[in-house]
């Protein structure tokens, strides 16, 4: 049950971030907001607050944002309706949302950074049989200073290298109070990315202690250091969405739907509050970038209509724009049925047997 309300309140605050962007934006460009929900469904609550509708909703994930004339079918053509204003504002009013997004996850991060980021320790912990590691006399408990001669600070950093190494590598080892020096030859094996892509790396056969260390960062630096991951994610997520629309890696291995958000975030609320807001953090910045794909509904679809009616100088009719949100619709009811079928058979064991 816990679990439960946790992955409602990360996605509501998620998207409610992404709506709360909409409603500033509107404002600062003297838009009429006439409505602003916590929620979907039947109102449980309602307040009206400056002509507003504040709405307390039944269904509590997410929100919206009704701002006056943003239908064709209902726009009066007065200066406060969304239509009504130039191209640049409307795109402003609708970027504000996954822009808010970024900034709420940069947030997340600097505060992340200030508080600790976690890193393994590169300790060894089990010694794989008939591997290299165990052929040369490693052991459990010693713990990895260099290789190659490259100084080594988290276990992630110690992987890598080993990873691009050819036919063997040179590491030293503090061992109690001794100091050794190994040259393991090296061992080719499969493994799948963080982008669900497959490829050959070079191993030797050793597992991590599992020993967590935090780096903390004073408030200036961290600042810096959110900024750093901020850019190291987009890049990622960008080249993971990427590789899925290529076809390099399978559509069904990179999405999450519902279930798999529930399950990150649930497993996420074990390990404590650094890794609940990294997933809060990583969240905002998925939806951020998401929503800016040029798909109708989506906000990147709005702002390409947008540019496509500036460039024809004429909007475009409302059976056109009609079409193009149950295209819209449609396709992201087939996404939602494809990707929540697919976190049931990849997921449902998981979540429903605990």
């Amino acid at each position: 049950m816990l679990n439960l309300l946790g992955f409602i309140i990360i996605l509501s605050i998620t998207v409610m971030v992404h709506e709360f962007g909409h409603f500033i934006s509107a404002k600062l460009h003297k838009v009429k907001v006439e409505k602003f929900s916590i929620g979907f469904g039947p109102v449980i609550f309602k307040k009206v607050i400056n002509s507003m509708d504040f709405l307390i909703s039944l269904i509590p994930l997410g929100g919206y944002v009704k701002l006056a004339g943003d239908e064709r079918s209902k726009f009066k053509n007065q200066p406060y309706e969304f239509l009504s204003k130039s191209t640049l504002e409307k795109i402003k009013i609708v970027i504000f949302g996954p822009l808010f997004n970024y900034i709420f996850a940069f947030l997340i991060f600097w505060v992340i950074a200030i508080l600790g980021i976690p890193y393994e320790e590169p300790v060894i912990g089990k010694i794989l049989e008939d591997h290299p590691a165990a052929t040369v006399g490693i052991k459990e408990k010693d713990r990895v200073l260099e290789v190659n001669n490259i100084k080594v600070k988290s276990w992630t950093n110690m992987a890598d290298i080993i990873h691009k190494s050819k036919d063997k590598v040179f590491i030293k080892i503090k061992r109690d109070n001794q100091i050794l020096d190994f040259t393991v030859p090296l061992k080719t094996k499969e493994l799948t990315d963080l982008f669900g892509k497959k490829h050959y790396v070079s191993v030797i056969g050793i597992s991590s202690a599992g020993l967590i260390k935090f780096e903390r960062y004073n408030f200036f630096i961290a600042f810096f250091k959110a900024i750093q991951l901020i850019f190291s994610l987009t890049s990622s997520i960008i080249y993971g969405l990427f590789l899925v629309i290529v076809g390099a890696v399978p559509f069904k291995e990179a999405v999450t739907g519902p279930l798999g958000i529930y399950y990150i975030t649930s497993e996420a609320m074990k390990l404590g509050i650094l890794a609940l807001l990294n997933t809060v953090a990583v969240l905002n910045l998925s939806l951020a970038i998401i929503n800016l794909f040029p798909l109708p509904v989506f906000d990147g679809g709005h702002i390409a209509i947008f540019i496509f009616e500036n460039i024809r100088r004429k909007p475009i009719s409302e059976k056109t724009e009609s079409i193009l949100t149950n295209i819209g619709f449609a396709i992201i009811g087939i996404l939602f049925i494809f990707v929540f079928y697919n976190d049931i058979v990849r997921l449902g064991s998981k979540i429903f047997l605990k």
